[in-house]
């Protein structure tokens, strides 16, 4: 763990012990971020750290650790990126505070051969555990089901798929998510709510359904299960999407819509046919988009914090790798965390009219 300060002297770790007063180890301890550490004994040691100018060399990490330190980010190109822009760099900057860089991995094709394939690379490249990204589209995740993933050397910690027996899963409950927004609409008095859904292929999206039917099942009103229609998630399906539920339900008075996104399409189509939002048609959307709180109305929605969803799977990876090596686990992600995230309600004039944020 040798470096260079900008005088061009070499600085050890032993010299940062020797100048906070601690042993070799103790001073690795803090490097690595291991929680058996005192917070005073941490302060002093990185105190000396920042005087000295240390800096650990990650390939003697590496050879310490007996690992990469690396970790495998798969990715499901055919939709897109999970991880990406704030909810990427959150992850990046976790994983960079516990020593850990990221391999991304792209993939278009969930078959076996192809997942074969995949693992087979994150083996090459000696990647310490795995975080399966990409959205559960369609069978994208079947293989989860069969595969002898304790054979793998290394764990693996899947975002927003479905629950399966012997994988950590880490996501948000998308049920309560549709389950809580449909509620909101019923506390307005609205009784008959349509739901303009995301691909039904998408486990995210069958899971807010399945909410918003649960919560339709609790007010005795079953027959407004009939008003579903699928769109793409996009702005664009919200327009088509409100006409085919007024072909459902002429009278609808409230939608529960599954993106912010389409929202917009939806809000947009509604004040080309006249109808007024909120008096009319209650609309809601879920997402919590930077810019629905501009929309015409403000969209009332549901939060959906993906950064830190994608914070709280990368600590629980840290967490399995230590527990495969019997290590503590570093400071970053000492304490366990509840891996099922849940959405938060923002109410806007476009269910209430003249409310604030």
């Amino acid at each position: 763990m040798d470096t260079t300060n900008t005088a061009g002297r070499r600085v050890t770790l032993a010299d940062v012990a020797r100048m906070a007063g601690v042993s070799k180890q103790t001073a690795s301890r803090v490097v690595n971020g291991s929680a058996q550490v005192t917070d005073e004994t941490r302060a002093r040691v990185l105190q000396c750290i920042e005087v000295l100018g240390f800096r650990p060399s990650t390939l003697a990490r590496q050879l310490t650790a007996g690992r990469s330190l690396t970790l495998g980010v798969v990715n499901n190109t055919a939709v897109g990126h999970l991880m990406c822009g704030d909810a990427y760099v959150g992850m990046v900057r976790q994983a960079d505070g516990m020593g850990y860089a990221l391999l991304n991995k792209e993939m278009s094709d969930f078959s076996r051969a192809s997942v074969d394939a995949m693992l087979g690379q994150m083996l090459e490249r000696q990647v310490d555990g795995i975080i399966l990204a990409g959205p559960e589209i369609g069978n994208s995740h079947d293989w989860l089901d069969d595969y002898p993933l304790d054979d793998l050397p290394m764990p693996l910690v899947a975002i927003n798929a479905r629950p399966r027996a012997g994988v950590d899963v880490v996501g948000f409950d998308n049920f309560l998510a549709g389950q809580n927004a449909t509620r909101h609409l019923l506390s307005l008095q609205r009784r008959r709510i349509g739901h303009l859904s995301g691909p039904n292929n998408r486990w995210v999206a069958q899971r807010r359904i399945e909410g918003w039917q649960a919560a339709l099942d609790e007010a005795g009103l079953p027959e407004c299960k009939a008003y579903c229609v699928e769109g793409s998630w996009e702005a664009e399906s919200g327009g088509p999407g409100l006409q085919r539920l007024l072909e459902l339900c002429p009278d609808l008075d409230a939608v529960f819509v599954s993106s912010d996104r389409m929202a917009l399409g939806v809000l947009m189509e509604a004040q080309r046919l006249g109808i007024d939002v909120p008096g009319t048609l209650a609309v809601m959307g879920i997402d919590n988009d930077p810019q629905s709180a501009f929309f015409t109305p403000p969209l009332t929605t549901m939060t959906q914090d993906t950064p830190r969803m994608a914070e709280v799977a990368l600590r629980q990876l840290v967490r399995r790798i230590c527990d495969r090596h019997g290590e503590p686990y570093p400071a970053g992600c000492a304490q366990e965390e509840s891996s099922m995230l849940t959405h938060r309600l923002i109410v806007r004039q476009s269910t209430l009219g003249d409310v604030a944020n």
